[in-house]
């Protein structure tokens, strides 16, 4: 059964429930879900729990424990692996465990979340969802809206990698390009209010409480383990981890492991702010700074460089053969820095949640391999297969972003037009997207509002190929 009241974990402040209720009007941190006789619900749905995730109920195996009157409709999300990673102990000093979330069914965890959220919406009655996000968030949105046949609209940042936006094609919901995730927040909101559509976003309190089902699955590994390492980007999930320790710790009398959240150093000099887009995620959201505060006592916070996050991935491939986005695998790599500075001891045991699949984008890719040490195969793959095809125009692009090292589209279009040709801004855009998708440049988010475009080092290689600059 939903439960009868929100309460803001920072303020204080108590609400009664309803579904449109997201974040605290008086403060803006997120709002956690309280559940009555908690200690007896927990208990109950604990010891059932794994036969119900045998009958293939995912998340809904823990359904008393979830803001919704039904059960919903499983696309088969959680119940993860937990595998051990020997040799990545070994080499790190501590034991280390991982809760694979890129078994899920989008690749992420988020799958935990809009799972209820979009039941929320169902049995609330709503036939349209309105949602802001970076993109895995809303694929996996308008993955559970369509077993419901409710139509969603996403406001996404005009960054976000082009295969994103195919995979939303691909899934018929319709997609808004905004200028940064603050625009798309805003006009989400402002359009579910103004047409009385279900908001859906990612610091929602339905949200919370499925991701938090991750830490029920492993309700006997806990008492095992010193640390679990989460990756913080707007900081939900931690949270989430936060809210299910705290529920467990109440309701079993119980000591819970700390938590270690990773998140990413945002400043790499000092006139460069901006962050490739495959890490955009680890930069933070709008709640970043409120999640911080809710948390700050009772986590450790440790950041980690992004070219660390990229040779860490090359490292955790090589040793035990597990292939995840750079960003999935942060918790990890910020377990390596916990060690180094002492946060965490040597042979203390640590559950990481991986949080992503693997990618797919070629950039990111050859980012990882060329941290590895082991570049050199790159240059006989690209040397001994047929060369992506690149257009004249795209060729010029590639001259004007070597030459000005990063510049947004609309100077990229001045430019252009002064050589003589006869272009639109959307073609080059269109152009521009092309680009990142062959790996030959890459998306800078600079300082959330504009985006800026640069030449990637695979961009740099095609134009010395092939034109000899």
């Amino acid at each position: 059964m939903p439960p009868r009241h929100l309460v803001c974990p920072l303020c204080k402040t108590l609400y009664e429930f309803t579904v449109s209720a997201k974040t605290c009007v008086r403060c803006g941190a997120p709002l956690f879900t309280i559940y009555e006789n908690l200690e007896h619900i927990l208990k109950s749905t604990l010891i059932k729990a794994k036969e119900r995730a045998i009958q293939g109920l995912g998340v809904w195996s823990f359904s008393e424990l979830l803001p919704v009157r039904f059960i919903g409709r499983s696309l088969g999300e959680g119940w993860t692996p937990v595998v051990k990673l020997e040799k990545l102990s070994n080499a790190l000093g501590v034991d280390i465990v991982v809760k694979n979330e890129s078994r899920n069914p989008s690749g992420t965890f988020i799958d935990r979340g809009t799972a209820i959220d979009v039941q929320a919406a169902y049995e609330s009655e709503f036939n349209s969802i309105i949602s802001a996000s970076l993109g895995d968030y809303a694929i996996s949105l308008s993955m559970y809206a369509k077993r419901y046949g409710i139509r969603v609209t996403h406001y996404i940042p005009e960054f976000v990698e082009p295969w994103k936006l195919y995979m939303l094609t691909l899934l018929g919901d319709a997609v808004i390009e905004v200028e940064d995730y603050l625009s798309a927040i805003k006009k989400a909101s402002k359009l579910a209010a103004k047409h009385s559509h279900y908001l859906s976003i990612p610091c929602s309190p339905t949200v919370i409480d499925g991701y938090r089902t991750i830490v029920f699955e492993v309700v006997e590994t806990l008492q095992k383990i010193d640390w679990i390492a989460v990756p913080v980007g707007d900081g939900v999930l931690a949270t989430a981890i936060f809210k299910g320790l705290n529920e467990i710790k109440e309701a079993l009398n119980v000591d819970t492991p700390r938590i270690l959240t990773v998140k990413l150093e945002e400043n790499y000099g000092k006139k460069q702010k901006s962050i490739e887009t495959v890490l955009v995620e680890l930069s933070g959201g709008i709640t970043k700074n409120i999640i911080a505060n809710i948390l700050k006592d009772s986590v450790k916070y440790v950041s980690i460089e992004k070219n660390a996050v990229f040779a860490f991935a090359a490292q955790l491939a090589e040793l035990e053969g597990v292939v995840v986005d750079p960003v999935g695998v942060a918790s990890l790599a910020g377990v390596k820095v916990a060690t180094e500075l002492g946060v965490m001891g040597k042979g203390e045991r640590v559950l990481g949640v991986i949080s992503g699949s693997p990618s797919k984008d070629s950039y990111v890719l050859y980012k990882v391999i060329a941290h590895s040490g082991r570049s050199t195969p790159i240059y006989r793959i690209y040397n001994n297969r047929d060369i992506v095809y690149v257009s004249n125009v795209q060729k010029e692009i590639l001259k004007i972003l070597y030459e000005a090292r990063q510049c947004h589209a609309y100077g990229i279009w001045k430019k252009l037009v002064s050589l003589g040709y006869s272009i639109t801004l959307q073609t080059v855009h269109h152009h521009l997207k092309s680009l990142v998708e062959k790996g030959y440049v890459r998306v800078l988010s600079s300082n959330g509002r504009r985006v800026l475009y640069t030449i990637s080092e695979l961009g740099e290689e095609y134009l010395d190929r092939e034109l000899g600059i």
